[in-house]
């Protein structure tokens, strides 16, 4: 072992570190948010998640709690600079804040442990995971192996579907969805930070509850909703509002004229809807996790929308598109007449690039052996990056429009696979 001071603490996965860094600060937030924490538990969860850093850092790097406090709330919440050592590569998350000023897991920062931790579950299965600090999963029981695993059987289809669709739910009505007992506990209280005086605002774009956000105090204050997926708020989910202290819901106004869609690109559409949103009263609904929302709900909306597409184009052809075939082996799948698979693709939504080729080449291409890896089409800047690694495993990424025009457009010169 290097005793140099600030050394490592010997031979160690740089992203499992950053990591469990990333998951200490979750565990911290969930310590400052949860209702009904007794203030001595939630400090004795903040000094847990300060151990584990301590425990990833080694004895050559000094985090104090106060050091952890100050960057739970304000001016540096969620900021690792001047917090971990010097041999910690946080390139990745350079610029990025892992906690709003409110200590509520910002987009980046929760999508990257997400992702994270899905390829390395995925690698230790495989059992190509690298050895140095590891924890118990956070909020594991939220995972998309999780979800999915809870639905599989005949429904499987349907009930994914229900989830993809009904991500907030009136809370007498959740026995109402027919969803299997184990899926039901998906559905929670709708969280305080997407509350305000007990109302809430469905995003416009996925129907979740979007984030609050009240500035200032007296005359001065002022509130944001907006919502948790950057998208929807790039295209128009965020809306200002004047505060009120009565019960009474406030008024939302739209921060900015809502982003269209080009002709081109309209089909699969998954924005924010011209709209203001209408409010809820939180303790009368149930919303699903944020874990569920993003990689079920969030996801899936898209992958609806190609499948209903190819259906509409594919009418009357002799080809049949196939959604989650196969146990739902990959996502995507076009048939012939004689059930031979023409096409197969599989759908991801990562914020982070690097977490996607990670298992790529962890599953030597697509785990399920999907020909196709289809992305959002705002995320097209990724494409190149993925061929770049997916063609020596025989997956070709694309984005969502462009599979739909490739796929209609070779099945009906009587192609097939289109590669």
């Amino acid at each position: 072992m290097d005793d140099t001071p600030g050394a490592p603490p010997g031979p160690q996965d740089n992203g499992a570190l950053l990591l469990e860094v990333v998951k200490a600060f979750e565990v911290c937030s969930d310590a400052s948010t949860r209702a009904g924490v007794k203030p001595a538990e939630r400090i004795e969860r903040i000094t847990r998640a300060l151990s584990t850093l301590m425990a990833a850092f080694g004895p050559g790097h000094r985090v104090t709690l106060d050091d952890l406090l100050e960057r739970l709330s304000g001016d540096q919440a969620g900021q690792l600079e001047g917090l971990i050592p010097p041999w910690l590569d946080a390139a990745d998350l350079c610029g990025v804040r892992l906690l709003d000023f409110d200590s509520v897991p910002t987009a980046g920062g929760f999508d990257f442990r997400q992702e994270a931790e899905l390829v390395r579950r995925n690698a230790k299965r495989l059992g190509k995971q690298a050895r140095g600090v590891t924890a118990h999963d956070l909020d594991a029981e939220y995972s998309q192996e999780s979800v999915f695993r809870s639905i599989k059987g005949e429904f499987y289809q349907r009930h994914r579907t229900t989830l993809i669709t009904r991500p907030v739910v009136p809370a007498g009505e959740l026995a109402e969805l027919l969803l299997p007992l184990q899926t039901n506990r998906f559905y929670r209280p709708v969280e305080q930070y997407a509350q305000h005086c007990g109302w809430f605002f469905p995003c416009t774009a996925c129907q979740w509850p979007m984030r609050i956000t009240i500035t200032g105090s007296g005359k001065r204050a002022s509130g944001t909703a907006q919502c948790l997926y950057p998208w929807h708020t790039d295209t128009g989910s965020m809306y200002v509002f004047t505060p009120t202290g009565s019960g009474e819901p406030p008024t939302l106004h739209p921060a900015f004229e809502c982003r269209q869609p080009s002709a081109r690109h309209a089909r699969l559409w998954t924005g924010t809807l011209p709209h203001v949103p209408q409010p809820m009263r939180a303790a009368d609904h149930l919303a699903l996790h944020r874990a569920v929302w993003r990689y079920t709900t969030v996801s899936g909306l898209p992958e609806l929308r190609i499948h209903r597409a190819l259906e509409e184009e594919l009418v009357q052809t002799g080809y049949t598109p196939v959604l989650w075939p196969f146990g739902d082996t990959f996502d995507h799948a076009v048939m012939d007449h004689d059930h031979q698979i023409l096409f197969s693709a599989d759908f991801k939504d990562y914020t982070w690039t690097n977490h996607l080729i990670a298992k790529i080449h962890r599953d030597a291409g697509d785990s399920g052996g999907a020909k196709w890896l289809i992305v959002p089409d705002h995320r097209d800047e990724q494409v190149d990056h993925l061929n770049a690694v997916g063609r020596s495993y025989g997956l070709q990424a694309i984005t969502a429009t462009n599979y739909l025009e490739t796929v209609v457009q070779t099945l009906k010169k009587g192609g097939r696979d289109g590669r």
